[in-house]
């Protein structure tokens, strides 16, 4: 196994062996296959639920794993190596549970989170629209005992696979509500066309546009402020590293195996120079992990974030360099990696990553045309 389990207990590395597997025998193989697909991986899905794998974020009393987020960095890491389709659709599924697993809402955990640490009802989110600024796209008010959903969740990842939503909107009181909610389409909820996106097409990816959907209140996971949600995203900075490392390895690898086929020394130098910056980040990302209230924090974990992500556009970048002329094809490995991690670019970002990404890409242009 690639990924450091040290400190990990007997139980936890074992978890992390079967994901290991599954992703080099199984994930990786087809990746390139299921990138190009019309729907999303029902039966790498399938495999994660069979493994217990869908449960990693369910605490033990609802018979899932309850993993450390050490843990789930690394899993993650493991499976964005062998294929980021797969990847991002089960990190909803995952996501939802953590999700209502850290509400307030007893009766709905005992309800759902065992069936979804099974794997037997999936799961997807909906409510990155809260960051967006200005006039909220999907509002909720209160009639009697349900929560009415007007507008449109314009990013929802998992259609044909999820059966229940973890959706939220906008009280009149400026509050966010997050319900569990079924995906019954109907008059009050319509579907929009799968998206077409730079990677994760096959992800289905749509927006769910609601009119008058009635969710009952015991449906309800959480009620936060803005300034709550702020602090939640200061925490989740560095939580989506494990994508750009996993596609970092990926290209790496890629790059060792082209450079063993056709004896090239500068692939080999360069797979060598990536690894020796890998491990730098990822020292500078563990370093701060788990530190949101110290001082200096947040400038310090977006540097590191940003690091991240350019480290993984650079080592695709690589790899679709080292390819030549193949990697033009839509079912290359080099380009599907240069894909992902454009993706992982955007994936979660706020304004201040979005700021940090672009800092660094400046700073690195302005020390080029200093050195020049």
């Amino acid at each position: 196994m690639t990924t450091d389990t040290d400190g990990f207990s007997p139980r936890c590395r074992a978890l992390l062996e079967v994901a290991e597997s599954l992703a080099t025998q199984t994930f990786e193989p087809c990746a390139n296959h299921n990138d190009q697909a019309d729907s999303p991986p029902a039966e790498n899905i399938r495999l994660l639920a069979k493994a217990g794998l869908l449960g990693l974020t369910t605490p033990e009393r609802y018979g899932g794993h309850g993993v450390t987020g050490a843990v789930l960095r690394a899993y993650t890491e493991i499976l964005a190596s062998a294929c980021g389709l797969t990847t991002f659709v089960q990190g909803q599924h995952l996501s939802a549970a953590m999700l209502i697993a850290t509400g307030e809402n007893e009766p709905l955990k005992e309800e759902l989170l065992p069936r979804f640490a099974r794997g037997e009802v999936l799961c997807g989110v909906a409510f990155s629209h809260l960051r967006r600024p200005g006039t909220p796209v999907l509002r909720v008010r209160q009639e009697g005992g349900e929560y009415l959903f007007e507008g449109t969740a314009p990013w929802f990842t998992g259609w044909g696979l999820m059966e229940q939503v973890v959706v939220a909107g906008t009280l009149p009181d400026g509050k966010y509500l997050y319900v569990a909610a079924p995906l019954t389409v109907g008059e009050s909820l319509q579907v929009s066309a799968p998206m077409r996106l730079c990677a994760m097409n096959a992800s289905g990816t749509v927006a769910l546009h609601y009119r008058g959907f009635r969710v009952p209140a015991d449906r309800t996971i959480k009620i936060i402020t803005r300034e709550q949600m702020a602090v939640n995203d200061l925490s989740a900075i560095l939580g989506v590293t494990p994508q750009p490392f996993g596609v970092t390895r990926a290209s790496i690898r890629l790059l060792r195996s082209l450079a063993n086929a056709r004896s090239q020394p500068v692939i080999s130098l360069t797979a060598d120079a990536l690894e020796q910056e890998l491990a730098s980040v990822r020292r500078e990302v563990c370093a701060w992990l788990d530190r949101s209230g110290e001082e200096g924090y947040k400038p310090a974990a977006l540097r590191a974030r940003a690091r991240a992500i350019e480290l993984g556009v650079r080592a695709a970048h690589a790899a679709v360099a080292a390819a030549g002329g193949s990697a033009n094809h839509r079912d290359q490995t080099a380009q599907r990696l240069f894909r992902e991690a454009m993706f992982y670019t955007l994936t979660a970002q706020t304004r201040d990553v979005q700021t940090a990404t672009l800092e660094r890409l400046t700073e690195q242009s302005l020390r080029a045309a200093g050195e020049a």
